[in-house]
Formats: structure tokens, C-alpha cells, sequence
């Protein structure tokens, strides 16, 4: 198995002096101005993409951890690696470690397809969540709670506060990141300009809740009266637990995003059960179950340049299937997974496309 190397950017408060390297990092949010972004390398074992495993690893290191910027060795690194780069934004209820190891699952996981285009390096943007579904306080003693409960409280329309309490939390630490992720975005910009000018591709893949992090990046950058640069060669969007409209429109930063990214996919399954539940906390439909209303519009929505991608229809029959397998398809099935990679190739099909 690959000892994979995952290079990160965190707004997360830093642990020092923490014994183990998994949790060097915390759930507590450092400086939201951007000020205390830490960057550095993590090391991640055994990570298994064999779909009859899906094993993501364990971190094993961390090292030059450094505040300040991009640190010139990392970015010195990352063009060296030969390889195309992309940058993970992860969602809810992933600790420091879930990220981390979830990023290198998803560059073995593409290694795999044999696409050379998706054999790439990966940096990731890890906000702060804990990683609980579920704050341990907001349980009464003596009740277990699974997402199955959670599930049918959903259906029933009673989901509400204590036991939505952690996913609202993670939602605001979410969009408090966004400016974060803005700033990260801005000191990456020489490296991703040298990258594309020495015709290596860039890559943007983002999962449920990190679209809330996207989102208001963009609406930072937007703000900040600085015009949209094309930084990446494509943009993967999947299982996004964002709003699916705006005032029943498309939703501003998603009909942005082709001025920062050449090329959009965006992943959306019906059978998405953590975005039923999601939809029920949130009173509103959730972008990854549907699409965006106006999808066929081709003004609105260029074929050539942004495609929606269903995916509810596909059987899963990965290890570990449930509630939240039905929201982590992108990375549990295969056909999904080789979808992605010929999208990050400049091969997949235009428009709207059924798997």
C-alpha cells in the first residue's frame, strides 16, 4: 500500500504539542481573518482504493507546519511532483484526520482509473469540524442515536434542535471558513498560474458541506472588488449540501464558478439520504439532490462547459453501504470515479448525463 503525501492548508487552532500527529490539528477555529492559516505536509499509510476494501489509511506525520503563506518549499514540491494538482475542500463531520485521509484516499482512488490526467497530487482545505454527527451532550442518557434514527426522524419532519445542533454548528464553522479558503485561494494563485503555463492541469473537487465553504469564498472574492481569474482546468462538485436556488434561480456562485474553473461537474444523486436530512433541517432542497433549478438552459449553463451528472440509478455494492454511503458515491463507485477522471481529462460527455 502507498504512503501518500497530502499537502494542507487549515484555519483550524493548532495542537503543538499533540502526541499524536493525527491530532495536530483541532476543532476550534483559528484567526477567521485568514492571519493564522497554517500550511503543511501530512503523510498518510495504508490507504486501500480497491473497491472491495475502500480502506482511506491512517495519517502517520506531519511535517513543516508553517503559518504565513505558501511556504516556498511546499510550493516547490508541488511543481516538482510532475503531477496535475488538485485542491480537496471536504464536508461535514470530518475531524482533521477524516480530511487528511479522505484527501489521499481520493488521489489513489483516481490514480487508479489509469487516466493519466487523474494521477495527481492533492492539497486540502480542512475547516473545523469535529467530526461528530452528533454533540454527545445533546443526547439524554441512556438513548443511543444512529443516522438511522436521524433518518426517520427526518421523514417524520421532526428533526430539529438538540440533535440538529452539531450539523449547524458545522454549518456556520463552514461558512466562517469561507473568507479562509478566499485567502488560501489567493496565495495559491502564482503556483496554480505556474502550473497551468507549464501545462500541468488544476483541479477543484468539493463534497457536500464544502460547498458551503465554496460558496462564500467566492462571494469574499466577489466582495473584495477582485475579478475572477480561470484557475482551474475543472471543478468537481459532489453530494453538494448547499442551497439548490436563490430566490428560485441558480444559485450566484454556481453560475460564477466557469469564470474561476474551465471546466464544472456536478455530481447530484436522488437516493442521497444525508441530503433528505439535510433538506429537513435546512427547510430548503439541497444542491446535490436535484441540480439547480434552469439546468437546461444552455446560456445559463454552457454544455461545453458545465455538466450535471446523475448518479442515483447506480447500484453501490462497496463495503460499508448505508445512509452515508448513499451521500460518499463519488468515492465508493466506480463508475462514478471513472466518470470524474475522464471530466478531469477533458474527456467527459457534455450537457446532462445519466450514469
Amino acid at each position: 500500500m502507498p504512503r501518500t503525501t497530502v499537502w494542507f492548508a487549515t484555519n483550524r487552532r493548532e495542537n503543538p504539542g499533540a502526541a499524536d500527529p493525527a491530532q495536530r490539528f483541532a476543532a476550534a477555529m483559528a484567526d477567521v481573518s485568514g492571519a493564522e492559516i497554517a500550511w503543511g505536509s501530512a503523510f498518510v499509510e495504508g490507504t486501500d482504493p480497491d473497491p472491495a476494501r475502500l480502506v482511506t489509511g491512517r495519517v502517520d506525520s506531519i511535517q513543516d507546519v508553517t503559518t504565513g503563506g505558501l511556504p516556498e518549499a511546499m510550493r516547490d514540491d508541488i511543481l516538482g511532483s510532475g503531477k496535475p494538482l488538485m485542491v480537496f475542500i471536504h464536508g461535514f463531520a470530518n475531524s482533521f484526520p477524516d480530511a487528511i485521509t479522505r484527501a489521499a484516499f481520493h488521489r489513489e482512488w483516481l490514480a487508479s482509473t489509469g487516466v493519466a490526467e487523474a494521477d495527481c497530487s492533492v492539497l486540502a482545505f480542512t475547516w473545523p469540524s469535529p467530526g461528530l454527527v452528533v454533540n454527545p451532550g445533546d443526547v439524554p442518557a441512556g438513548v443511543a442515536v444512529s443516522l438511522l434514527t436521524l433518518m426517520g426522524l427526518a421523514l417524520n419532519r421532526q428533526l430539529k434542535s438538540p440533535l440538529a445542533n452539531r450539523y449547524l454548528d458545522d454549518q456556520g464553522a463552514a461558512r466562517a471558513s469561507g473568507t479562509s479558503f478566499a485567502v488560501v485561494l489567493d496565495q495559491l494563485v502564482p503556483l496554480l498560474r505556474a502550473l497551468r503555463a507549464a501545462g500541468r492541469r488544476t483541479y477543484l473537487l468539493v463534497h457536500s458541506m464544502g460547498h458551503v465553504v465554496l460558496q462564500n469564498a467566492i462571494d469574499a472574492w466577489i466582495a473584495s472588488h477582485r475579478a475572477p481569474e480561470l484557475l482551474f482546468d475543472h471543478a468537481v462538485l459532489a453530494a453538494s449540501d448547499s442551497a439548490a436556488a436563490q430566490a428560485g434561480q441558480p444559485p450566484v456562485w454556481l453560475t460564477s464558478l466557469p469564470l474561476w474553473a474551465r471546466g464544472t461537474s456536478l455530481y447530484v444523486s436522488n437516493d442521497d439520504k444525508i441530503l433528505i436530512l439535510s433538506e429537513t433541517v435546512n427547510d430548503t432542497r439541497r444542491l446535490g439532490y436535484t441540480g439547480p433549478p434552469g439546468q437546461g438552459d444552455a446560456v445559463v449553463f454552457p454544455p461545453d462547459r458545465v455538466r450535471f451528472v446523475a448518479c442515483g440509478r447506480l447500484p453501490d455494492t462497496a463495503p460499508g453501504a448505508g445512509i452515508d454511503g448513499s451521500h460518499q458515491y463519488y468515492r465508493r463507485i466506480p463508475a462514478v470515479r471513472d466518470d470524474i477522471a475522464r471530466a478531469l481529462a477533458g474527456q467527459g460527455a457534455p450537457g446532462q448525463v445519466t450514469l
